[in-house]
């Protein structure tokens, strides 16, 4: 009988792969040491295994010769990417530079893992499930609110409104990013107040390089809750990549008061907030593991603690995530942060659990080459999105991470319903691009997939409904998809409609009809490539499934929206039950050039108030504004929508509209 040494070796040995010099016999006995074997819990697809020490030294060696033996079997699936949490700073340092000094072309890579970085099982606690409330009314007229994804789950965006005031960011005036308040009275608004957030965190003389207000901090988003309205800014502040939140009092508008600040190092990506809890989500280089980042409230900021730093088993770069709870109820007070070697694309959160994407092209070979798109070898070329799963419950906690294959379009691509999470993506196969569904477990492991439909075509909106799936893909035509997950093991397309143009929103409606909202496109001159020339809006019957079919729609040539590409730019009225969108008309004249060689342009802002009633689509109201800026955001309050748009920017101005 061979003892475990002697079964590595010939398992090494065997493989035909060279090992690197400094990994002999010699190294992996002077690892392994006299330690008595430890049994560590790892967790694999479906079963639970018991590995010794001597084998946990292994995968060491293994991750770094292409991967052998256990560490081999970890990467098999998806599944089995396992979450684990560094136990000492010593740890992070020599991760973080091992991944700086990757050979980006060169073998797979997975850092070496001791026996006690692992995450046990019992250190996942099951989260029981976060609550909070959508946004209150604060007493104003009926208004509207920021469109969310999450019923319950409110997001962040460049205007809200109380039904008293209108707030609106202003990006580059007077060398700052501001607030504008505005009096929600129709044709008599006017500026009320204008909000500039900085000087709420007094830095000490060691902070103050660091932490100090710099032009190059500007506003992203705003959420206003119960006459709480916090301002996100983000940017670069002495070399260094911050984002902070600073909350206000605004129940007395002649007296705002600052209430705190949250701090986090790295530059924003997300956020959502739940109840009276704050969730920011931000990417920031570690400087080769010199320093973690940096959470905290007011003066009180302070590195994240080495044990709240987690890796997925393969990090890909050298980017750490951080992921940061604030309480809000009183003030600005610290609940949790962590920490995870990655970057942030995408967010999509419901009221327990939050999910972060990041997609790897894949472009380039093992040996180094560079991927070729007119000769491509697919076994070669592997995009991919890493997602990660953050449960929420009284913190953070990071419980699963997997990868799937190829890309997703927005935040809607994701969806959790009945534990498991459903994942629309575009991949790669053959040369052209296909479409994939897949559906996973509570623990991220695969449990069901439709894969490779829609040959040549991306997908460009995807919405679910109870156990249905809607998926929209482009390549010259709009095929509408309707997929059944109600078998989260067995998801099946059950019909498809054609339709030209493409939606890049789908809305449900009710439970037999979707509208679609996106890009009419038209063939140019006679030839086979089509350009984007207006708005199209389209009405879809999904009551039976396996035939959806179009029941109407309308389109809008040279017309634009900002909800074309934004859903937050989509205000649904529920006491009308109407909507109401930006439409800005955009002219080219081609054919009369001015004395100076160039064409007529045309550029004017408005909006569109339209119903969907008995199957069709009825314009209820087209407001043209005589201002040539784009509308970017519209609102409404009482009887009255207001339109928010730049006036020879930077300066942001609103007009108004009454209800029709």
């Amino acid at each position: 009988m061979k003892n475990d040494f002697d079964f590595i070796k010939d398992k090494i040995d065997n493989s035909g792969v060279n090992a690197p010099a400094d990994m002999d016999a010699d190294f992996v006995l002077n690892v392994i040491g006299d330690k008595t074997p430890q049994p560590v819990l790892v967790k694999p697809k479906r079963t639970r295994r018991i590995v010794t020490a001597v084998a946990a030294a292994f995968v060491a060696v293994a991750a770094l010769s292409v991967g052998l033996g256990i560490y081999s079997h970890l990467h098999k699936a998806p599944s089995d990417e396992l979450l684990r949490q560094f136990k000492s700073r010593d740890e992070i340092t020599r991760a973080i530079k091992e991944l700086d000094s990757r050979d980006q072309g060169g073998l797979d890579y997975g850092f070496r893992k001791d026996a006690d970085m692992i995450v046990e099982d019992a250190e996942i606690a099951q989260a029981d499930g976060a609550t909070g409330s959508s946004s209150a009314k604060t007493g104003g007229a009926s208004h509207s609110e920021t469109y969310k994804q999450v019923e319950g789950v409110d997001e962040a965006d460049i205007i809200k409104t109380d039904g008293r005031y209108i707030y609106c960011v202003e990006s580059g005036n007077k060398d700052r990013d501001i607030v504008k308040i505005f009096s929600a009275q129709g044709k008599d608004s006017e500026v009320v107040a204008e909000l500039v957030p900085v000087d709420m965190h007094k830095a000490t003389d060691d902070e103050a390089a660091q932490w100090e207000y710099s032009d190059y901090l500007s506003i992203e988003e705003m959420y206003l809750r119960d006459s709480r309205l916090t301002v996100i800014l983000s940017g670069l502040a002495d070399l260094q990549t911050v984002t902070r939140a600073y909350v206000y009092d605004v129940s007395d508008i002649e007296d705002i008061r600052p209430l705190g600040v949250s701090m986090q190092d790295g530059f924003y990506c997300s956020s959502r907030m739940i109840g009276d809890t704050l969730y920011l989500v931000t990417d920031s280089s570690v400087y080769s593991g010199e320093k973690l980042p940096r959470v905290g409230c007011g003066n009180s900021v302070d590195e994240i603690p080495y044990d709240c730093v987690y890796a997925v088993s393969q990090p890909e770069d050298s980017t750490m995530l951080t992921v940061g709870a604030f309480d809000l109820s009183n003030g600005v007070s610290m609940i949790e942060s962590k920490a995870i070697l990655g970057c942030a694309d995408t967010v999509y959160c419901n009221e327990n659990n939050l999910y972060i994407t990041a997609f790897d092209s894949g472009y380039t070979y093992t040996d180094g080459r560079v991927f070729d798109f007119w000769e491509p070898d697919d076994s070669a070329y592997d995009p991919h999105t890493q997602i990660i799963k953050a449960e929420l419950c009284d913190g953070v906690r990071f419980t699963a991470s997997t990868k799937v294959t190829g890309y997703v379009d927005s935040q809607y691509s994701l969806d959790e319903y009945n534990d498991c999470l459903r994942v629309a993506t575009t991949s790669y196969s053959g040369g052209h691009d296909v479409n994939n569904l897949f559906v996973l477990d509570s623990s991220l492991n695969q449990v069901g997939s439709v894969t490779g439909f829609a040959e040549g075509e991306s997908i460009k909106a995807v919405r679910y409904v109870g156990d249905t799936v809607y998926v929209i893909t482009y390549e010259q035509t709009d095929p509408l998809f309707v997929i059944d997950t109600s078998d989260p093991t067995s998801p099946k397309i059950m019909g498809e409609v054609k339709i030209t143009g493409f939606s890049s929103m789908l809305v449900p409606i009710d439970e037999n009809t979707i509208l679609g909202i996106g890009y009419n496109t038209e063939e140019y001159d006679y030839t086979d490539l089509e350009v984007q020339d207006g708005l199209k809006l389209a009405l879809f019957d999904v009551s039976d499934p396996t035939q959806p079919k179009v029941l109407d729609t309308r389109v809008y040539a040279d017309y634009y929206s900002e909800v074309m590409s934004n859903p937050k730019a989509l205000v649904y009225n529920p006491d009308r039950d109407d909507y109401v969108i930006p439409l800005n008309y955009h002219w080219y004249d081609f054919e009369n050039w001015d004395e100076e060689g160039g064409y007529e342009y045309v550029e004017r802002g408005g909006m569109l108030n339209f119903a969907v009633r008995g199957g069709k689509i009825v314009e209820v109201d087209r407001y043209q504004a005589n201002f040539d800026e784009d509308v970017e955001r519209c609102v409404y309050v009482g009887d009255t929508v207001y339109l928010m748009h730049y006036d020879e920017y930077p300066e942001i101005k609103l007009d108004s509209v009454d209800y029709k």
